[in-house]
């Protein structure tokens, strides 16, 4: 019998897409997969080729760099354009698409080289939502979705009310016609069926956003110092850190803080830097190295704040999840899902306010109950087994063997 394939199709770097990385490889085991994403930035592509040759990945790109300059401009041009036509012709697909999204411009003409070879469209992230719903039409292909932030909820620095607008109509048009939508939060998933009246209830998913627990090991830490640790791909302003930070400087005798990813030279020049006497940086890691690298910390901060977004109120980030799955305990702001989260996984952390105050009060608690904390690691450890990817596989092979 004739092994089926599958598209995935991303508006991202692989590397910059875990959740998109997840099902690939749960779907590699039983299918062909090919996949097309969009390089956003050219620091992610040494990763991205370690994940290639560690999966054997039919990984293709577009580019949305500068550097590649004539891709640069033809989806700036249209871009630039479909902004302008959208004023007469909101209710048109295409044009509310490419106002939207550079990467959704690059996907759509890059799928012009594409056959009829598949057997289903998998979509990952905004910018491939039309794309996917586009080239399935075309070549009379069943395609899904992965909801994995709630885009109508999410900033943007220019002309928001539009965007909006324009997330909230391709949400309405286009996700009905899917075979399937899954989604990374409980929340979002509440906010993105609101928005489509009466979806089946046999069409849409929870997918939590775990890993593997195969990446994850427990480790023992007695250090003099309390580790903290944070990750993103990028340290930056406005992720929570001049909040916490100050706070954490306070005991700097007794604790360390570890932040992973890609610094900022200006957050660094403007406020790091001052506190740089406990503060150890670690350039951006592969998924399975990050993941493994955790168990050497006590604190995991999932620092999300309310003022940031209404998507960032109810997500449930990676971060979360990995501090989790590491048995570390976990400091989290008290966004609706983080809320709710640490009170249906009870004794995983505590939820603080989001101000300097109370967080200086959570890291005294933390302080003055780490020997039970970490004696507690193990437990902590155990009991997220059971919150692993390998449950949350179980789900998308059911959904695909129900379309395929």
């Amino acid at each position: 019998m004739e092994i089926k394939k599958i598209l995935y199709i991303l508006s991202g770097n692989i590397s910059t897409t875990p959740r998109a990385l997840q099902s690939i490889i749960t779907a590699q085991k039983y299918y062909k997969v090919d996949i097309l994403g969009v390089e956003r930035n050219t620091i992610w592509n040494k990763i991205d080729k370690e994940l290639v040759k560690e999966y054997q990945l039919n990984y293709k790109t577009v580019s949305l760099s500068k550097k590649t300059l004539f891709s640069w401009l033809f989806s700036s041009i249209i871009h630039r354009l479909s902004n302008k036509l959208y004023l007469f012709l909101k209710h048109n697909r295409k044009i509310t698409s490419y106002a939207s999204s550079k990467a959704s411009v690059l996907l759509i003409n890059e799928l012009k080289e594409y056959g009829n070879e598949y057997s289903l469209i998998i979509g990952h992230s905004f910018g491939s939502l039309y794309p996917a719903y586009k080239f399935a039409k075309k070549t009379n292909t069943k395609f899904t979705f992965d909801i994995e932030d709630y885009h109508p909820g999410e900033i943007v620095p220019t002309d928001a009310e539009d965007e909006k607008a324009r997330r909230i109509f391709l949400m309405q048009n286009i996700l009905p016609k899917a075979s399937y939508i899954t989604y990374a939060s409980p929340l979002i998933g509440k906010h993105s069926l609101e928005l489509l009246n009466n979806y089946p209830e046999n069409k849409h998913q929870l997918i939590n956003n775990c890993f593997s627990q195969t990446e994850f090991q427990f480790t023992e830490n007695n250090s003099e110092k309390i580790k903290f640790v944070w990750f993103s791909q990028n340290i930056s302003a406005g992720r929570g850190l001049e909040l916490v930070v100050p706070a954490l400087a306070k005991f700097k005798d007794k604790i360390e803080l570890h932040l992973i990813g890609n610094l900022y030279q200006d957050f660094n020049d403007n406020f790091l830097s001052k506190y740089s006497d406990f503060i150890k940086i670690t350039p951006p890691l592969p998924q399975k190295e990050l993941n493994l690298k955790l168990s050497e910390f006590d604190v995991g901060l999932a620092i999300e704040l309310n003022t940031a977004d209404f998507n960032r109120q109810i997500c449930l980030t990676n971060k979360i999840w990995a501090y989790t799955q590491s048995g570390l305990y976990v400091l989290a702001t008290d966004t609706l899902a983080q809320i709710i989260f640490l009170e249906e996984y009870k004794n995983i952390g505590l939820v603080s306010e989001q101000n300097k105050d109370n967080f200086t009060i959570s890291i005294e608690k933390i302080i003055n109950n780490i020997k039970e904390i970490r004696i507690n690691k193990q437990n902590r450890f155990n009991y997220a087994q059971k919150l692993s990817w390998e449950n949350e596989n179980k789900k998308l092979n059911e959904i695909w063997n129900s379309i395929l």
